[in-house]
């Protein structure tokens, strides 16, 4: 992946979870939740966890939330107005 790809998935990416995760914040405040939280949550039908890794990142890694939907970054609007606003989504990528 070239790095100006990969700059534009990464603002694409932060994009979306600003979009449903970030109503009310300014511009430099992206919320964060604690990987305790996250696991308190796993089971919650009102949350969805996205895993936003880029695709060879997620296959190689044996590190994956249960439940989770990978997501593509690259194509952040084939996905985008999928997830019901009054859910809470949780988006990861590392």
């Amino acid at each position: 992946m070239s790095g100006k790809t990969a700059w534009t998935a990464a603002v694409a990416l932060f994009a979306a979870a600003w979009i449903f995760c970030a109503p009310g914040y300014a511009a430099d405040e992206a919320p964060r939740i604690a990987k305790e939280e996250v696991k308190a949550l796993l089971n919650d039908p009102n949350v969805a966890i996205l895993d936003a890794r880029i695709r060879p990142d997620w296959k190689k890694s044996d590190k994956k939330i249960k439940g989770a939907v990978r997501v593509d970054p690259l194509d952040v609007g084939a996905w985008v107005g999928t997830y019901p606003k009054d859910k809470k989504i949780i988006v990861y990528c590392a």
